[in-house]
């Protein structure tokens, strides 16, 4: 098999627009969340979502021994949060992210307030892909708003408002 750039590889990826979500688990007591574009519904009978995340991150093993995560589908108005769980890590003991507000629905795992939409999962599967672990979830609850997505594309985050000159 022929070896691909991966310069060239991230830039044909990043020329794809994707939406932008924070994954959080919770696991003893403690919270953590990652930045994550590679998201995508799955199936409506069994409700099914994906998400793909590095192999060996911290909320990857919280996942894997709490059987949990939630999704949060950010507006173009929070920034800060995927820039946040994009660059660094918070784990806490309480069981939330004090400088963004946040709740629970079954899980426990925390959906960030005002998030586009939101997904709360128990985990169906889990296969290893690359340098990846894909975890399929069946959504135990959902909601969602109204409001402009934030969106990944190019190395950066935007908002419909930046290429609609709004």
């Amino acid at each position: 098999m022929a070896s691909v750039d991966p310069n060239a590889f991230k830039a044909a990826a990043g020329s794809f627009g994707s939406g932008v979500t924070v994954v959080t688990a919770m696991e003893g007591g403690k919270v953590h969340g990652m930045t994550v574009s590679a998201f995508a519904s799955v199936s409506l009978d069994p409700t099914q979502i994906l998400v793909s995340l590095r192999t060996g991150s911290r909320v990857t093993g919280m996942i894997n021994a709490s059987g949990s995560f939630a999704v949060s589908v950010l507006r173009e108005e929070q920034r800060e949060i995927a820039s946040h769980f994009a660059t660094s890590g918070l784990e806490l003991q309480d069981g939330s992210f004090p400088q963004f507000a946040s709740v629970t629905a079954v899980t426990g795992a925390p959906i960030f307030e005002g998030s586009l939409a939101h997904f709360d999962c128990t985990v169906a599967h889990a296969f290893e892909c690359g340098d990846h672990i894909i975890f399929v979830g069946d959504v135990v609850e959902a909601g969602s708003t109204d409001g402009e997505p934030l969106m990944y594309y190019k190395g950066g985050f935007r908002g419909i408002r930046d290429w609609a000159g709004g």
